[in-house]
């Protein structure tokens, strides 16, 4: 990613079907303890299909048992506790959740609103539910969405699925855009 404190350039991540927004925070959260500030130059956009889910994202409200996995400091630092009647309630730090935005998007309709570029796009679980033509579809439709050196990620599957041009299978979870002379990006590691 580009440097994302004192510079104009941007850093963008996309995440698709972010459900109640755990992830795309999590991403924040990693974001932010990289560039040592709770308000880096990047931005995120967190996609999902269900209206609901997208509500409950932004609200950014989790019970303490869904918060607990970060570490007593994570939560600390980057949430404000003790909301609600049982005080059992965080609350994500403003600002991180000025960090990410939602949107619907369905992976399947034939036009997505989404404008690139991103630095990286995160699709971990989605792709378990379509078939590897439908998977290999979608990663090919991120291709153009992301920079020459950006990143796809996704959760490995049972079966891996068949290389798809410009965006090479790297540990199978990973994919990097890199001209006509793709290479894994585990490669460079």
């Amino acid at each position: 990613m580009p440097p994302a404190t004192g510079s104009a350039i941007r850093s963008r991540c996309g995440r698709c079907a972010c459900s109640t927004g755990e992830e795309a925070y999590s991403i924040a959260i990693s974001l932010a303890e990289t560039f040592g500030t709770l308000t880096p130059a990047v931005s995120i956009l967190a996609s999902d299909v269900d209206t609901q889910v997208l509500h409950k994202a932004e609200e950014g409200v989790y019970p303490m048992e869904r918060v607990e996995r970060l570490g007593q400091s994570r939560v600390k630092r980057f949430s404000c506790a003790g909301l609600g009647p049982s005080l059992a309630w965080h609350e994500v730090r403003p600002e991180l959740r000025n960090l990410v935005s939602f949107r619907r998007l369905n992976l399947l309709d034939p036009v997505w609103p989404a404008r690139g570029p991103f630095d990286a796009i995160f699709c971990r679980n989605v792709m378990i539910y379509f078939d590897k033509a439908t998977q290999a579809a979608m990663l090919q439709r991120f291709a153009p969405l992301l920079r020459p050196d950006g990143l796809a990620v996704r959760r490995p599957l049972r079966e891996p699925v068949p290389r798809v041009r410009y965006i090479p299978a790297a540990r199978q979870t990973v994919y990097e855009v890199s001209g006509a002379h793709s290479r894994a990006a585990g490669a460079r590691r």
